[in-house]
């Protein structure tokens, strides 16, 4: 605790440094190289990337430690995560400011704290007070597209690269993600990301002013899946998240799209409303294809709109009961370092191992935060250390879980 709150000015300078490097979803690569060349500095040796670009560090236990748990196999780790990208758009170049002791910057919190508090711990484990605490290999892992849509990429690939290879399964997986010291996310949110596309004929609008239009689909698909979204109880969610179509001023639109991100805590629920929202624009191209004639030609009726979906996102979902040893370790370690633990729920790198059967939460890494995904997104470090030791307490435990 003592060397956490002696280095916090080191921490936040070094999670300044990594929010000022761009890592929109797809383009982390320089960010991978900033995390790959500390750890390397701080004297790890072994730090690879696998396929997708995550950068992976395995910390061994030290043989004295393995002795007290004998059970405990090295091929079986406690997996630590902290994802590279931001939702910063491509070729956006973030600017950090300050204003008292609060830092401005898009992604300084999501995940700028995150891989702070990731390289925090690179820089503890071997050190002799720690080691001796360590009876279980640890994997540290600065993943890959974690946000929307990169639809868990990294997380995904590295657990289902274990199971390819048949290796043990983790003891256990904390997904290290924006600030905070006292949420423990043990609910992982199932979402689902769609594309719904209108194709028709077009034309001019005068012309043609009776042919299908595209735009007009999209906006009677949005207005019905507002009125849906705004009957669905708690644990459901829909929303509309980007619209556009046309081709100029002067004509009938002949193509038009709308996005749609549909979450859910139960899996059958996410079903149930990804079921609904697909009649409702099934629904929107019937009713904007009912036209019988072309306006002022009497020619016959025109071929009505098409729809084509397409799926850009679907994260499964899985949650650990309260009870679970895993989540009373962090509510323990959360009051251990003077906070009081609250369950909640989220979408993260831990859905993935989640859904495989792993034990999984995602916990905060200290100080607090605000205006996530937005460019005016802001961190305090008061009291920050108390998040990374509080993350740093229950990865020396979890080994206890096998």
């Amino acid at each position: 605790m003592e060397r956490l709150k002696e280095t916090s000015a080191t921490t936040l300078a070094r999670q300044i440094a990594i929010a000022a490097i761009a890592a929109p979803t797809g383009s982390e690569e320089l960010r991978a190289d900033a995390i790959a060349s500390h750890f390397e500095r701080s004297g790890i040796h072994r730090v690879r990337r696998d396929a997708v670009g995550n950068v992976i560090v395995t910390v061994p236990a030290i043989q004295s430690a393995r002795v007290t748990r004998a059970h405990t196999s090295r091929s079986a780790p406690v997996v630590v995560m902290a994802h590279l990208d931001t939702v910063l758009a491509p070729h956006t170049l973030p600017s950090v400011r300050h204003d008292g002791s609060r830092v401005y910057a898009a992604g300084i919190g999501d995940n700028g704290r995150g891989l702070a508090a990731l390289l925090a711990l690179g820089d503890l484990l071997p050190m002799a007070d720690v080691a001796r605490l360590q009876d279980h290999d640890i994997a540290l892992v600065a993943t890959v597209g974690e946000e929307g849509p990169g639809n868990l990429r990294g997380a995904r690939h590295y657990f289902e690269e274990r199971e390819r290879r048949q290796a043990p399964r983790p003891v256990a997986m904390i997904a290290l993600d924006g600030p905070g010291d006292s949420l423990i996310v043990h609910h992982a949110i199932a979402s689902r990301r769609l594309r719904f596309s209108y194709a028709g004929a077009g034309g001019h609008p005068w012309a043609d002013g009776g042919a299908p239009n595209a735009v007009h689909a999209v906006g009677h698909a949005v207005c019905a899946i507002a009125q849906l979204a705004s009957a669905q109880p708690a644990g459901a969610t829909i929303t509309v998240t980007r619209v556009s179509g046309g081709e100029s001023l002067t004509s009938v639109p002949a193509h038009g799209w709308l996005e749609v991100d549909i979450r859910a805590l139960d899996p059958l629920a996410l079903t149930r409303v990804c079921d609904a929202v697909h009649r409702l624009v099934e629904r929107a191209r019937v009713d904007a294809s009912c036209v019988a004639t072309r306006r002022h030609t009497g020619e016959s009726a025109q071929e009505p709109l098409r729809v084509m979906v397409e799926v850009l996102g679907d994260r499964p979902g899985g949650a650990l009961d309260a009870l679970h040893p895993l989540v009373r370790l962090a509510a323990d370690a959360t009051r251990w370092v003077g906070a009081q633990p609250r369950s909640a729920s989220a979408s993260s790198d831990a859905n993935i191992p989640l859904s495989m059967g792993i034990p999984a939460i995602s916990l905060g890494a200290g100080g607090i935060g605000g205006g996530a995904h937005t460019t005016d997104e802001w961190y305090d470090d008061t009291n920050g250390h108390l998040g990374i030791a509080r993350a740093l307490a229950v990865v020396l435990s979890a080994g206890a879980l096998q």
